[in-house]
């Protein structure tokens, strides 16, 4: 999962490098590009990461996903909704008044976001070889084989998210920042911190603190998901102007999640 974990951080720098010269056009399409990858995510996370949670021998799944949700909530209150695509804040919030608490809520986010990359697939991986020499529901395990892998859609999944929002960060920093070396440093920081919860939820899953630490890492990062994937689908559906085009958009999000699983 190195590759990956290289692949999220520079990713997000080279969004954010397009964002800055061409800030106006991505701004204009913004409102497509958002209810489309969120979408996508949300067809990801019903298709293969709840199935895959509640098939492992975590108990109390349902509680961990919770857990993410009211997490991203209260990480909200600092973010200022950043990772629905828009931001929601007081007026008169201008300066590091705004982008401290910002950026603090955002990273967080990332970074929790990240803690399950690392390790899903090594434990996921076991338990299936440990089902398998158990001599049960071969026909299920051999179904997934066919199947993207857990850590590959989880991947995936992130990408989609965040390569929007870093361009959105990019948008919010023209704005309210002048010096470009301090956009660029704000942006290394956001992009540096998913591959930071990356090695943290490692470093988590080699403790073994609890054998099914990678589960619940995913359980908490998924609901947190769930949570930014069903307001903005929901906000989107009923508040924009252009109702039949989110909706489309929607709908060719779900689609296009779908298929990567069948």
């Amino acid at each position: 999962m190195t590759s990956p974990i290289y692949i999220l951080f520079f990713s997000v720098i080279i969004i954010g490098a397009i964002a800055d010269l061409f800030h106006k056009e991505i701004k204009r399409f913004n409102k497509y590009i958002i209810p489309f990858s969120i979408s996508f995510v949300l067809a990801l996370i019903f298709t293969h990461i709840l199935p895959e949670l509640y098939s492992s021998p975590t108990r109390s799944i349902g509680v961990f996903l919770l857990v993410g949700f009211v997490l991203q909530v209260t990480i909200e209150l600092l973010s200022k909704g950043i990772e629905h695509g828009h931001i929601h804040a007081p007026s008169d919030h201008k300066g590091w008044t705004l982008l401290l608490p910002l950026m603090i809520g955002l990273s967080l986010h990332s970074f929790i976001e990240g803690m399950p990359l690392i390790s899903i697939d090594d434990t996921l991986h076991h338990e299936v070889m440990h089902h398998d020499h158990s001599g049960h529901d071969h026909s299920a395990h051999n179904h997934h084989s066919n199947t993207p892998s857990t850590g590959y859609i989880y991947f995936i999944m992130i990408i989609a998210h965040k390569l929007p929002v870093a361009a959105i960060l990019m948008i919010f920093f023209i704005k309210h920042i002048e010096k470009r070396w301090k956009r660029y440093a704000l942006l290394s920081f956001f992009a540096i911190t998913a591959p930071l919860g990356a090695w943290a939820g490692r470093i988590l899953n080699e403790i073994n603190l609890n054998d099914q630490i990678s589960n619940i890492l995913l359980a908490i990062s998924t609901g947190m998901l769930l949570h930014i994937a069903t307001l903005l689908v929901f906000e989107k559906h009923h508040q924009a102007k252009e109702k039949w085009s989110n909706i489309i958009l929607i709908i060719c999000g779900l689609t296009l999640g779908i298929s990567l699983y069948y």
